[in-house]
């Protein structure tokens, strides 16, 4: 079934990353002088297989789903939040709504599997697969075809981006106890223990901590062994599901792909188990303050260019991400060469410590 739901994904193009590399090379600045800004537009190159990349259009996409889990105690907000807070997302009203306005990037919102209880503003995607997920405490949260077809949803509102013409795709999410799901499906991914994997999320009191720490613990112990699927099905949540394809789609699509913060981190970790190539694809954009973003960045072999003390979600670290890349391209771009300078490059010293 793996096969099936995962297609070919190929490693990003080395070939192009050494010739991005020596455009900036030759750029007037000491060698890696630009540090991360170098890192991120080498490896979009090799992404969009061109010497000096660009970023003609900009999409997010935030996946919405509740989670059953909010029945043991584990949020401050009761479950209707994930109803109000979407149709206030697509009146533009929330913070991702308006960063995204600001860095002028399509933003897509998409019901993944919320509860019925208010009318959807029409502009909500319905991918819906069923109003809600089992109580991951005492049940799976959906069952493996739930969890499959939640991902197949999640890759084709992205593929639907690209085919629009993004050329970078931002994650984002929304969902009343959806850190509890991916705190669980972290610690069931990677061994790590409960008590690292689990936070406050928006803001929790100690004793729902302990609770929520317990409930992981449970989770994690009732799923058992299994693949990537099992895990999203028996802990996870529809909206990670539904990331999780986001991510395959932007690998499979040679489309770059960016983490907002921890729960759009831990989709797409799993996506990089199902696909090892796909982290070619995955650019993280912020510092999450959530506990165990750190835990799931040091997984995944990367460090984020911002750190802000973000913890809102929603995609809010895409945009920013964005604007950083557009100016990193700028410069690549429009920055004059050695030559043109009169710089002989061979009395600069290299101060890189890593090269490819």
């Amino acid at each position: 079934m793996k096969d099936k739901l995962v297609g070919s994904v190929e490693a990003a193009d080395r070939e192009f990353m050494k010739k991005a590399k020596a455009h900036w090379d030759n750029r007037t600045h000491p060698t890696g002088s630009l540090g991360a800004l170098e890192a991120m537009t080498i490896r979009l190159a090799g992404i969009q297989r061109k010497v000096v990349p660009s970023l003609e259009k900009k999409a997010i996409v935030v996946f919405c789903a509740d989670n059953g889990v909010v029945a043991e105690d584990v949020s401050s907000s009761p479950p209707v939040f994930t109803q109000m807070l979407a149709n206030a997302m697509a009146r533009g009203e929330t913070g991702v709504a308006a960063l995204s306005k600001w860095a002028e990037s399509e933003l897509s919102i998409v019901d993944m599997g919320m509860n019925k209880e208010m009318d959807r503003e029409s502009n909500i995607i319905d991918a819906s697969i069923r109003p809600g997920t089992g109580n991951i405490a005492v049940e799976p949260a959906m069952s493996r075809d739930e969890a499959i077809e939640a991902i197949r949803r999640g890759k084709d509102v992205a593929k639907a981006a690209i085919n629009n013409g993004a050329s970078i795709i931002g994650t984002g999410e929304l969902g009343i106890g959806n850190t509890t799901t991916s705190a669980a499906l972290l610690c069931a991914l990677t061994g790590e223990s409960a008590e690292d994997c689990v936070g406050y999320g928006a803001g929790i009191t100690e004793a729902q901590l302990t609770k929520k720490v317990a409930v992981v613990k449970k989770a994690v112990a009732r799923a058992g062994d299994g693949d990537v699927i099992h895990k999203i099905a028996q802990v996870g949540g529809l909206d990670l599901a539904g990331l999780v394809g986001a991510f395959l789609a932007c690998a499979e699509e040679k489309t770059a792909a960016v983490v907002d913060g921890f729960v759009t981190g831990v989709a797409a970790l799993a996506a990089m188990q199902l696909a090892p190539n796909a982290i070619d694809y995955i650019f993280l954009s912020h510092k999450s303050a959530e506990k165990a973003s750190a835990l799931v960045n040091r997984h995944m072999g990367m460090e984020p260019p911002l750190d802000l003390s973000m913890r809102l979600g929603e995609g809010s670290g895409c945009p920013l991400f964005f604007q950083l890349m557009d100016g990193a391209i700028y410069a690549m771009g429009n920055m004059g060469s050695m030559e043109d300078n009169a710089i002989n490059p061979g009395l600069l010293v290299n101060i890189e410590k890593e090269s490819l």
